[in-house]
């Protein structure tokens, strides 16, 4: 299928200290993905806008930055995630990148889990199903990479109106 302009599409999916992220071109093309985090005791929002998401502009030249709003997160956290937001929106108004926040991923994925949304994403991209984690307990923490599955689950939203519109 063939579309009339591509977008390419920076989804993150924030934490305080970390953030997922995937690059899609087109529905069905995924660029890059990883994890970008700062784990040094200091300000996380300067390191992680200026050395880890700069250079993903700079090299992916987006023209689209989907971020998911804020969740429920303690006093502290929301500080540091309001930070980073306000970094994050500076840096891609630099680079003349938009930015689309959105609510949920939940509203596209209906009822699925987390870990079912992740499952269909690597349905969805086989070169991610390496980087499934397994499903977690209820006692365990969240995996790293689940970071990964959750920002391809905020570009898959974005992508679906973006492309849309365009097609």
């Amino acid at each position: 299928m063939r579309y009339k302009s591509l977008t390419r599409v920076l989804a993150l999916d924030l934490h305080p200290r970390r953030f997922g992220y995937v690059v899609l071109e087109s529905p069905d093309r995924l660029l890059d993905w990883g994890v970008c985090s700062y784990r040094r005791k200091g300000k996380p929002t300067d390191v992680l806008v200026q050395k880890r998401l700069r250079p993903l502009l700079e090299q992916w030249n987006p023209t689209l930055l989907a971020i998911r709003g804020a969740r429920q997160l303690p006093p502290r956290q929301q500080l540091l995630q309001k930070q980073l937001l306000k970094g994050i929106a500076t840096e891609a108004e630099s680079k003349r990148v938009r930015v689309r926040m959105l609510r949920s991923t939940k509203e596209r994925a209906g009822s699925l889990t987390k870990y079912g949304r992740a499952q269909e994403a690597a349905k969805r991209f086989p070169v991610l199903i390496g980087r499934l984690p397994l499903k977690r307990k209820p006692w365990e923490s969240e995996q790293y990479s689940m970071s990964v599955f959750e920002a391809l689950a905020i570009a898959m939203t974005t992508v679906v109106t973006t492309w849309a519109s365009t097609a």
